[in-house]
């Protein structure tokens, strides 16, 4: 179920048998995907390299896009599916088929309350809830979208 409603957008994409010529809203969808990949694979090599070095054994990392995003990568990951959603929707025919942004929104509710942000930040504040610094990165950097608290 979760696979299906994840894909849900390119599933009607791809169920339309009429091509249609390209739109804005396609451009805009790719361009957030990759957007979206970008952030999240820039974020999860800067968090392998950090946690690679022996030095930062015992602490967060606050540099790079993790300097202005507690979350960058779920931010890339949300804004990836998103794209996918708003150049899917290029092809809809019919209203019920914008339903699918079920799909993007099944993510984000996903990363943003059952696992990813919730479980992280609970594991933050019980490692280094009593360090002042710790403290002061999670007032001053963004949950999740880079200078939006």
């Amino acid at each position: 179920i979760w696979i299906w409603i994840t894909l849900l957008p390119t599933l009607i994409l791809n169920s339309e048998s009429k091509d249609k010529p390209l739109t804005k809203r396609d451009y805009i969808g790719w361009s957030m995907f990759v957007i979206g990949f970008f952030l999240e694979a820039v974020a999860d090599h800067q968090k392998s390299v950090f946690r690679a070095n022996p030095e930062n054994a015992d602490t967060w990392i606050n540099t790079g896009l993790w300097s202005i995003s507690r979350h960058p990568n779920y931010f890339g990951e949300i804004l990836l599916w998103f794209g996918l959603y708003v150049s899917a929707s290029s092809v809809y025919n019919h209203n019920y088929q914008y339903l699918t942004i079920v799909s993007p929104l099944f993510v984000t509710y996903l990363l943003t309350q059952v696992s990813g942000v919730p479980l992280l930040e609970k594991i933050g504040q019980h490692r280094w809830g009593q360090n002042a610094q710790y403290q002061r990165y999670v007032k001053n950097t963004a949950v999740l979208i880079p200078f939006i608290w």
